[in-house]
Formats: structure tokens, sequence, C-alpha cells
């Protein structure tokens, strides 16, 4: 009778402490990522406009680099983004230049060689 009683008591204790890291242990964690959001493919009447948000949510300041590619042209832009900040890029595509329609964005962060965003578009010049 006594062992059942102190296996009883056991498992208690082990639930409880189950409970508290599953429940008190996620929420202490801090939000350590980057993330893209708002990725989006504005239409106008004689261009295109790629427009999104980069959030650093790393704890400290980042360097990001955004690499635009249309029709085979690259366009590159590096920015410091501070902890907890949003930085929108926007970047024009005009219709009369577009050859394939091919329109690409990627962005990495600093130090990784896999990037944290990739998007491509296929774009149709309807003026010519």
């Amino acid at each position: 009778m006594e062992k059942l009683k102190i296996v009883y008591v056991l498992s208690l204790v082990i639930l409880a402490v189950l409970l508290v890291l599953a429940f008190f242990h996620p929420m202490v964690r801090e939000m350590e990522y980057s993330e893209v959001q708002r990725a989006q493919l504005l239409e106008k009447e004689n261009e295109r406009i790629i427009q999104f948000d980069i959030i650093n949510h790393e704890q400290k300041d980042m360097n990001y680099s955004i690499l635009v590619t249309v029709d085979g042209k690259k366009y590159t832009e590096d920015v410091l983004i501070r902890n907890g900040g949003k930085f929108t890029y926007i970047h024009h595509i005009y219709l009369e230049r577009i050859i394939k329609g091919e329109v690409s964005f990627v962005v990495y962060k600093e130090g990784e060689l896999q990037p944290i965003e990739e998007v491509t578009y296929y774009l149709k010049n309807e003026e010519k």
C-alpha cells in the first residue's frame, strides 16, 4: 500500500513538471527569426510594382540583402533593420522594359546562404 502511494505522488509530480514545461517554457522563449510579409505585385497602368516588408525579430540589428532580377538584369540593395524593426521594399518595373517577363526577388539574411524568402512572377507586356 505504501509503494502505491509513493508511485501516485511521483506520478503527480512528474505530471506537474510536464505541465509547467509545456505551458510556461514556450512563453518565456523569445522570438528569434526574420520574415517577409505582404509580398505583392501591384498593377498600375504602365508599370508593375513589387512591394514587401522585411521584419526583424532577431533580438539584434541585422543586415539583409535584397536581389531583384527582371529579365536577367539584377538589382541589389543592402539594408540594416534595427531589432524589432520593419523595412518596406518597393521596386518599379516599367512595362516598356519587359522582354520575357520573368521577375523574381530573393531576400537573404547576413551570413546565411539560404534565403528567407524567394518569389518569382511571370508578367506579360500587354503594350507590345
